[in-house]
């Protein structure tokens, strides 16, 4: 394409130019390596936390570069036994998945679920835009991954 473009091609001829061309970019793979090579070691993906988006049903569909941004966009959450992370009626701002400990959900004031480890809540709000349609309140001590609003709807939507 640079051949032609400049002009090569009508000078030299064809196999002149794609041997030119060829000879190029073994040049340019010498120039960018190492610049590329630094930005491979420095780039680092949480392992642990893209583990876990894997296993999530709810991602499984998104390639494998989306959950790695995913994963270094994960927020660790820990939040003592018997607080309430998400009320009822509330705006929802973010998604959450339960790391390590147990939460309990309630609607309108009656338990309806329990969760734990590999389980997740709050994307129903971000999904539809209404407000939560649950409580969630700790039983014990929890570590969680939480995910703002905008970064779990590009992802699950592919839109920002």
């Amino acid at each position: 394409m640079a051949g032609v473009a400049l002009g090569l091609m009508g000078l030299l001829g064809e196999r002149v130019t794609f041997v030119v061309s060829g000879a190029f970019l073994p040049l340019l793979f010498l120039l960018v390596s190492r610049r590329l090579a630094e930005i491979d070691a420095t780039s680092v993906v949480p392992e642990a936390q893209l583990m876990l988006l894997r296993s999530l049903p709810l991602f499984a569909p998104l390639s494998a570069p989306v959950k790695e941004h995913l994963a270094s966009r994960l927020v660790p959450v820990d939040v003592a036994a018997g607080t309430k992370i998400v009320r009822q009626g509330d705006p929802g701002d973010r998604f959450y998945i339960v790391r390590d400990g147990e939460v309990a959900v309630s609607k309108d004031g009656r338990p309806v679920a329990s969760l734990g480890q590999g389980d997740f809540f709050g994307e129903i709000a971000l999904l539809r835009d209404v407000p939560r349609t649950a409580t969630v309140t700790t039983r014990t001590s929890v570590r969680l991954y939480a995910l703002e609003r905008d970064d779990f709807l590009e992802a699950v939507t592919g839109h920002p």
